[in-house]
């Protein structure tokens, strides 16, 4: 993970990736203050999230965060229910968030814009052809048949 998290960049995004960064960034253009991504399990969500982060002024969490960096936030592996996305309203309030990436497998009970990644198996081929060339081990890389 960490070679993938350091190798993160724009030109390993595939087709279905570019897309869901283009509809990121489109709803953050409309100043839409919560965008919910979500997708399967392995579908590339959270090197996509890492992308975003190193391409502008985002900051990447993997739980909801006490003290926010800056006011545009990814909070990965969220919980799709009301509950928690009620929570994550009152928490992007209280510490003065102004976006925040949701990051889901499911789409978020609460109605957020969605960005949803549901790659073709294409997709996948692309996937492994990146780690190949990362010097990864591309039959551990992610799958459909993982979902």
């Amino acid at each position: 993970m960490n070679t993938l998290k350091r190798s993160a960049g724009a030109d390993l995004l595939t087709d279905a990736q570019e897309e869901a960064l283009a509809s990121i960034k489109d709803h953050r253009g409309d100043d839409t203050q919560f965008i919910n991504l979500h997708g399967p399990q392995h579908s590339g969500k959270t090197f996509l999230c890492w992308v975003l982060q190193q391409d502008s002024d985002w900051t990447y969490y993997q739980a909801l965060p006490n003290n926010a960096d800056t006011p545009t936030t990814i909070y990965d592996h969220g919980n799709p229910e009301r509950r928690a996305t009620r929570k994550l309203r009152n928490h992007a309030s209280i510490n003065g968030l102004a976006t925040v990436v949701y990051v889901t497998e499911r789409p978020a009970e609460e109605l957020y814009p969605r960005v949803e990644l549901d790659p073709p198996e294409e997709h996948y081929s692309e996937i492994r052809s990146n780690w190949t060339d990362l010097g990864l081990d591309p039959e551990t890389a992610p799958s459909p048949i993982q979902q």
